[in-house]
C-alpha cells in the first residue's frame, strides 16, 4: 500500500513538473526545498564552526611564534652575557695566576739571594 502511494506521489510529481497544478506536487516540492535549505543551513553551521577552529588555531599560531621569537631573543641574550661572563672570569684568573706567580718568583728570590748570601759570607770568613 505504501509502495503504491509512493509511486503515486513521485507521478504526481512528475505531472506538476510538467506544468500540472497538483497541491500535492507542490507540498513536494517545498518538502524538496525545505530538506535542501536544511542541508544548505548545517553545511553553513559546520563551515562556520570550521572558520572559528581555523581563526583561533591561526591565534594560537601567532602566540606561539611570538613566544618563540622572544625565545630566540632571549636565548641569544643569554649567550651574549654568558660569553661575556667566561671573559671576565677567564681574565680574573689569569690575574690570579699572574699575581701568584709573581708572589712565589719574590720569594723564590728572596730565597736564592739568602743562599747567595751565605755562600759569599761563608767565603769571607776562610
Amino acid at each position: 500500500h505504501q509502495a503504491a502511494s509512493g509511486e503515486s506521489g513521485a507521478m504526481a510529481s512528475s505531472s506538476n513538473a510538467g506544468g500540472g497544478d497538483g497541491a500535492y506536487g507542490e507540498q513536494s516540492d517545498a518538502n524538496k526545498v525545505s530538506r535542501v535549505q536544511a542541508e544548505v543551513d548545517e553545511v553553513s553551521g559546520i563551515m562556520k564552526e570550521n572558520v572559528q577552529t581555523l581563526v583561533q588555531q591561526g591565534e594560537a599560531l601567532n602566540e606561539l611564534s611570538s613566544k618563540t621569537d622572544d625565545l630566540l631573543h632571549e636565548a641569544r641574550n643569554f649567550k651574549k652575557s654568558s660569553t661575556q661572563m667566561k671573559n671576565k672570569m677567564w681574565w680574573m684568573d689569569m690575574r690570579m695566576q699572574l699575581i701568584i706567580g709573581g708572589v712565589v718568583g719574590i720569594i723564590l728570590l728572596i730565597i736564592i739571594i739568602n743562599i747567595v748570601n751565605s755562600f759569599k759570607g761563608d767565603d769571607d770568613s776562610y
